[in-house]
């Protein structure tokens, strides 16, 4: 393996460990904010909005140095463009913010839906582009550890690759509730991220 590439993967698991806690933080953290009917994105407006803004724009850009790594270690281009489209896609994502609404942040009527100006809705473009990439990356990453007899690490991925778009889909259908849906997803994202690089580092 390229020696260049460890220091890279680890950009994604610190990627995702940043995440993970600053989200967790935040959650409990932001008075007014329900992870049962707010989006985590929604964690990027109001007066500490600049910390979940820089979160998703510091994890995407962590990402981006992941994906290069990854490349380095498997020379797999897929994966990588799709993990670099996932990065790109957390770097808008925090550039501009989710609407406001539900309540959130403090101030906006309980009764009030989010309303979709252009930022929302780049911020929305920007969730799809993010999750779509990472979840066409599962299968395409284990497609890759299939064909490398990483059997482990291949099934890990194809059943990420299956479970994100099903806890996205409950959520939106109020099957769960939507933030815990999401937020699920959003782990599992970054479990992917962890399992991409756990056979190269270990290896």
């Amino acid at each position: 393996m390229n020696p260049t590439a460890s220091p890279l993967l680890w950009a994604g698991i610190i990627a995702a460990a940043l995440f993970i806690v600053v989200t967790i933080i935040e959650i409990f953290a932001r008075p007014g904010f329900s992870i049962q009917r707010h989006a985590i994105s929604m964690l990027s407006l109001g007066e500490r909005g600049w910390v979940m803004a820089g979160t998703f724009i510091l994890s995407g850009a962590l990402v981006l140095l992941f994906a290069f790594g990854f490349f380095q270690a498997s020379g797999a281009v897929i994966v990588t463009i799709l993990f670099a489209l996932y990065g790109a896609g957390l770097i808008l994502a925090g550039i501009f913010p989710a609407p406001a609404g539900l309540g959130f942040p403090p101030g906006t009527p309980e009764d009030m839906q989010p309303i979709m100006d252009r930022g929302a809705t780049i911020h929305s473009i920007a969730f799809m582009l993010a999750f779509g990439a990472l979840i066409l990356s599962c299968f395409a990453l284990g497609l890759h550890f299939w064909q490398a007899g990483m059997m482990g690490a291949a099934i890990t991925a194809l059943i990420i690759g299956i479970a994100i778009p099903v806890f996205i889909g409950s959520g939106m259908a109020s099957i769960i509730p939507t933030g815990i849906g999401f937020y699920i997803a959003a782990v599992l994202a970054w479990v992917a991220i962890v399992v991409a690089a756990g056979p190269y580092l270990l290896g």
